[in-house]
């Protein structure tokens, strides 16, 4: 369809907006919803312009399903790749919830702290080495911290706000320290311990192989990157799991896939938006993790 009967014919259907039958309104909405994101600049303006309650309720909702099923169709394409970046993931969750952020902006400044640390190392360096020049450049030069927070927010699991923050809860200095290291191809995945989410560095000379092929005797040492990187064993996990009074479960100890951690990331977000009695998100957010399932 050109662009020029597209418009028409979203124009027309934008006329029938305040459709009193149920019935009859379902299958217009049913007909917008299938033209897709292309739809949502000229919704945005029609939102804009004066509408009835109805009206304007009935185009906040299509273009919130619209956006749910754009990123739902996304996350879905990559879990489905073998690569599971988790940059791509993170940008497509943090952009759905906060669009004012420029993509290519946040890939630019992730890309400089990746340099920034990739000039420091060599293939002469140790793992603890490794470590120490990574933890420098990520803590010491660009001061990345810990958000003490008494309660979960929002702009604590985007991107965006991390970047310039300097600052994170566990699961998004964790993310964004295992992106930054992964790129290097440094053998280090996230280990999903309830809670607070660490990561595991493990043995091996040269590129990280599947994660699905490591066992727990591989296990160099775990870091905690909410605590400046801090290197420990795995006793302390273990200490933890008696603090929290849970069974211990062999994936307390043992890498997992990005598409967890991605998975962990909306379960969060689920639980923050149910907490904050925001339903809608709530319910996205949860769909969205049948994507990445």
């Amino acid at each position: 369809m050109s662009e020029k009967n597209f418009t028409k014919e979203l124009a027309a259907l934008m006329q029938l907006l305040d459709e009193p039958d149920e019935q009859v309104y379902a299958a217009i909405r049913s007909h917008i919803l299938t033209m897709g994101v292309d739809t949502l600049p000229l919704l945005e303006e029609e939102e804009n312009n004066t509408r009835t309650p109805q009206e304007e309720a009935r185009i906040v909702e299509i273009m919130h399903t619209i956006k749910v099923e754009d990123v739902f169709g996304k996350l879905k394409f990559w879990a489905e790749r073998k690569s599971h970046d988790l940059l791509e993931a993170w940008i497509l969750i943090s952009e759905f919830l906060s669009p004012e952020d420029d993509n290519e902006q946040l890939k630019t400044l992730v890309n400089k702290i990746y340099r920034d640390i990739w000039v420091e190392m060599n293939n002469e360096l140790t793992a603890l080495e490794k470590i120490r020049v990574i933890n420098h450049v990520f803590y010491n030069v660009y001061q990345f911290d810990a958000l003490q927070e008494n309660k979960p927010v929002l702009s604590s699991y985007l991107l965006g706000n991390v970047l310039r923050m300097h600052k994170g809860n566990p699961l998004s200095m964790a993310l964004l320290y295992l992106i930054i290291v992964q790129r290097l191809n440094i053998p280090i995945f996230g280990v999903n311990l309830p809670k607070h989410l660490i990561l595991a560095y493990m043995n091996g000379n040269i590129l990280p192989k599947p994660v699905a092929n490591y066992r727990e005797e591989e296990v160099l040492f775990y870091l905690n990157p909410f605590n400046k990187g801090a290197v420990f064993r795995k006793s302390e996990i273990e200490l933890f799991i008696r603090q929290l009074k849970i069974k211990e479960q062999e994936s307390f100890f043992l890498p997992c896939e990005n598409k967890v951690l991605i998975r962990r990331l909306l379960q969060e977000l689920t639980m923050l938006h149910k907490k904050n009695h925001n339903l809608i998100m709530a319910e996205a957010t949860q769909y969205l993790l049948k994507a990445v399932s």
